[in-house]
This record gives C-alpha cells, sequence and structure tokens, in this order.
C-alpha cells in the first residue's frame, strides 16, 4: 500500500513538472540536442537555472554552479583549489551525471575528446569536472542564441534546421517533446509497479 502511494505521488509530480515545463517547449528542444542529456536531467537544469539571460556570461553561470575552482594568494602566489560548490547541489550533481554520460558514450564527440585530454594532463576527476563546465557553457550560448547543439566530429549531425524538422514529421514539435516526456515518465512508473 506504501508503494502504490509512493508510485501515486511521484506520478502526480512528474505530471506537475511536465506541465511546468512545457512552456520551455524551445529551450527544452535545445537541451535535448546535447549529448548526454536526457529529459530529466535537462527538465532540472532549465528549472533550476530559470532564465539564462539573468547571467551576463557563462562564467558567472558557472560560478552560480559552484563549477569554479576556489582561489587563493599566499606570499604572492596564486594557488588554484577544489570548486567552490556553491549554489544549487541539484543542477551541479545533474551537469556531473550529463558528463559521466557523455563520457560512457560510444560516439566520438568533441565534448569525449576535451575529456580525454583533460585526463590525460590532469586525472579524470579533474576532467569531469572541466567537462560538466564546459557543457553548462555550452548550453549557456545555444539557449542564449537559441540554436540546436551540433558537433562536427559525430557521423549524422544532430543538428537540424526548423523547417527540415517540420517537412519530414507531421508531428509537431511541441508534440513530440510532451511526447518523449511523457514516455520517459511511463517507463519510470512502470519501474516502481514492477519493483525494478
Amino acid at each position: 500500500d506504501m508503494i502504490d502511494a509512493i508510485t501515486k505521488q511521484i506520478v502526480e509530480i512528474d505530471a506537475k513538472i511536465s506541465d511546468q515545463i512545457s512552456s520551455r517547449n524551445e529551450d527544452m528542444r535545445i537541451a535535448l540536442s546535447m549529448p548526454g542529456m536526457g529529459v530529466v536531467s535537462a527538465s532540472t537544469i532549465l528549472a533550476e537555472v530559470g532564465d539564462f539571460r539573468d547571467f551576463s556570461s557563462p562564467n558567472k553561470l558557472a560560478a552560480y554552479c559552484g563549477l569554479v575552482p576556489s582561489v587563493y594568494q599566499s606570499a604572492g602566489k596564486q594557488i588554484n583549489g577544489h570548486i567552490t560548490k556553491h549554489g544549487s547541489p541539484h543542477i551541479r550533481g545533474m551537469i556531473i551525471e550529463v558528463a559521466h554520460a557523455i563520457i560512457r558514450s560510444k560516439r566520438n564527440s568533441k565534448l569525449k575528446k576535451f575529456f580525454l585530454r583533460i585526463k590525460a594532463r590532469r586525472g579524470t576527476k579533474i576532467g569531469i569536472v572541466a567537462l560538466a563546465r564546459k557543457v553548462l557553457c555550452i548550453l549557456y550560448h545555444l539557449l542564449i542564441s537559441q540554436e540546436l547543439y551540433q558537433d562536427d566530429l559525430l557521423s549524422k549531425p544532430r543538428c537540424v534546421k526548423h523547417s527540415s524538422v517540420h517537412s519530414t514529421t507531421s508531428m509537431s514539435l511541441d508534440e513530440m517533446i510532451k511526447t518523449i516526456i511523457k514516455a520517459g515518465y511511463e517507463v519510470r512508473r512502470n519501474e516502481y509497479r514492477e519493483g525494478g
């Protein structure tokens, strides 16, 4: 009975999230064009940040999310320490998850190559944080300019122009996003019902 009650609450909350995020369909479409980004991570990041135009630069957004190094000065030397971890831990954790998804991907993307370069010089942990910050900064630029992500190293371009999307499918973008969100929530609900 408790599991059924909690599952019902999860479904209700998922429906509320879907309803709230439906007003930002274009932003959702842009976020989902990024590698490693799923419905849950995209909606979480968009909800936590709010209006990306509130930040004058991607560096200020990264600082807000706590993805910038702490800086110390001693004897005239500037020392960079660990990340500050200021701001929302939810968005920081979600961006790190996106970075992990990019690393695990079999696709040979520019972002994965960026991580491998940093990892070779500075180690895995610093590479993951650097990749997470890069993803956040790219997402900032994409949302400000209202463009989809493109990766030249991918065999098939992930970015298609607005008109070509409409010409290849009878479903509108709003309907596609709502369908994707609904499908994700249905899968989660079924997993809870089956005890998975």
